[in-house]
């Protein structure tokens, strides 16, 4: 399988495991030195994010991908995607994000997360 096929793949279920609650995982994926940059231009760190998500301050309720792709660079890949997120019970956010993933010890994991609204 292609760096860009694995990312894509990798991606998608990141988002399930979002939907799904399966909050360890996404843990496992994101780097301990993670920046999130949300909608709003505030930064969240790893332990932050994480924090919010077990605490179901934030919940996934569903995520529509409508298009993605990928460009590797050796250990490192960049995915830009467009995708509709229905969260905390009904808010819908049609996003543009982009997402870093490098390769750690053989495991990719996502080091840097930066969303902006409309498409």
């Amino acid at each position: 399988m292609s760096t860009e096929a694995e990312i894509l793949q990798l991606s998608l279920e990141k988002f399930r495991w979002k939907t799904e609650g399966e909050i360890d995982r996404i843990a496992d994926l994101f780097d301990d030195d993670l920046v999130f940059i949300h909608i709003t231009g505030h930064q969240t760190t790893k332990t932050e994010w994480i924090s919010q998500l077990r605490s179901k301050h934030f919940v996934y309720n569903r995520i529509n991908q409508r298009e993605a792709k990928v460009k590797a660079y050796g250990d490192t890949a960049v995915l830009v995607g467009k995708a509709d997120f229905r969260v905390n019970g009904g808010s819908l956010y049609k996003l543009i994000y982009t997402e870093v993933y490098t390769k750690k010890k053989n495991q990719w994991k996502l080091v840097n997360l930066h969303t902006t609204s409309t498409y």
